[in-house]
């Protein structure tokens, strides 16, 4: 996605869709494994040196108005050195040079490329206990979404999820009402139909989603991966129909719109949504109105994630970013003083005013939420928390490895040439393949 120049209300939220997008792919560090040392007693005044890398790619000003300037203040004694994730600078030339790194910034999704395959790993449950932070102040689900990795290597920092945005002045133009929260998929279909029209030449879209995120944060709970065997588990009665309804059904129901995708030769995206206007919905990850510089002067709004009629309230999963702290941290604790720091319902506040869906239970954070946003007239926090997140699936190593081969598939069902039972099947082989060459490469 291309990156501009943000307001620094929107730093945060930039963080979220960069996180979600990113393949989270790393190079393993040989053999070493991470080390479950028992941590040294420390306290916030004393002196330490800790760097922190942002895997997700944000500038140091984007760090230092999330998080730099608020940790350096608090903890004088505290050396804090920032590494963005950029050429020259990427996970693996810094453990080739030797870099020492105390605190990944990750998302959910990256961390098992960035932080487990490079055995950076380290369950931090000791040193919650030791630093008494309670974890029932977080939402179960940032929490349970952690543990998927194989243990609790962090804490969340911010929530994610899908929400569905949508293009007022389409609707408007065709005299169609506004999507609304608790829609359910039947229903945005039918809307999805009524702004899918050809006016003087110009093709405008309904609705469209990309098979990247319909899959990492389906609400289904399904996993992409079996985590005992390693293959591919989407060529299933569940995954099928998934895919051809948030996917599929929305572009083949109407032969304009299948025309349209064939002469772009590929699904619409953030481009046609902000920029060429021509999409009237579109689902993304939470965050997307920060990223995107169009959103300042596009006619827009979002609602809830569209549900299915067998699970009424439930939305997508969560897409949470985390503070990892890493086994070769030489200072752990000071490490852990910053993650409860950041945390903090202290902090908390700060961080939902701005609009980054808090990752605690505190209704005294969640009714500040977006109360500095840029778009705090937006419906942004009934579309948040409309619905319920889903219970987190398990993640792997090799998740995208499987998705991207379902995303080539499903374009041959959209042009008619394979039908969906080929499109998984082969796009389960292609992923076991994947996996089996990823697998060479350790």
């Amino acid at each position: 996605m291309k990156r501009y120049t943000l307001p620094l209300l929107g730093a945060m939220a930039l963080t979220v869709i960069l996180s979600a997008c990113s393949n989270g792919t790393g190079t393993s560090a040989g053999e070493r494994e991470p080390k479950q040392d028992t941590p040294k007693a420390d306290s916030s005044n004393d002196k330490a040196e800790l760097v922190i890398y942002g895997a997700a790619g944000n500038t140091e000003e984007e760090f230092n108005n999330r998080w730099g300037d608020y940790i350096r203040k608090k903890f004088p004694n505290y050396q804090i050195q920032y590494i963005m994730n950029q050429k020259g600078s990427s996970l693996p030339e810094l453990i080739t040079a030797g870099q020492p790194i105390d605190i990944i910034f990750d998302s959910i999704g990256g961390a098992p490329g960035n932080l487990v395959q490079n055995n950076f790993h380290y369950d931090i449950s000791e040193l919650v206990k030791k630093h008494n932070v309670d974890l029932n102040r977080f939402e179960p689900t940032f929490i349970d979404a952690a543990k998927q990795l194989g243990g609790l290597y962090g804490l969340p920092v911010n929530g994610g999820g899908l929400v569905l945005y949508y293009n007022k002045d389409i609707f408007d133009k065709f005299g169609v009402p506004y999507p609304k929260d608790g829609m359910t998929w039947d229903q945005l279909l039918s809307l999805s139909k009524q702004v899918t029209k050809n006016d003087n030449g110009k093709q405008y879209a309904g609705f469209a989603a990309t098979v990247t995120h319909s899959m990492r944060m389906n609400s289904l709970s399904l996993n992409i991966i079996d985590k005992k065997t390693e293959q591919a588990a989407i060529d299933n009665s569940i995954w099928k129909p998934y895919i051809q309804t948030i996917i599929i059904d929305p572009i083949v129901q109407d032969p304009s719109y299948k025309e349209f995708v064939a002469q772009k030769k590929g699904m619409l995206s953030t481009n046609d949504f902000a920029k060429e206007q021509n999409l009237a919905m579109y689902v993304m990850n939470f965050g997307l109105q920060y990223a995107v510089k169009e959103f300042e002067t596009l006619n827009w709004d979002m609602a809830a994630l569209p549900t299915f009629s067998d699970k009424p309230g439930i939305g997508s999963q969560p897409y949470p970013n985390y503070f990892f702290i890493t086994s070769s941290s030489k200072n752990k604790d000071a490490a852990m003083e910053v993650l409860k720091y950041v945390t903090s319902d202290e902090h908390a506040v700060i961080e939902s005013k701005k609009g980054n869906i808090p990752v605690l239970k505190s209704e005294e954070v969640k009714k500040v939420f977006g109360q500095e946003s840029a778009f705090k007239n937006k419906n942004m926090k009934n579309a948040v928390y409309h619905n319920q997140f889903a219970v987190p699936h398990e993640k792997s190593l090799y998740d995208d490895r499987v998705i991207n081969a379902l995303n080539g598939e499903v374009m041959r069902v959209i042009f008619g040439e394979i039908d969906l039972n080929t499109a998984f099947r082969t796009a389960q082989e292609k992923g076991n393949k994947a996996i089996e060459e990823a697998k060479l490469k350790k």
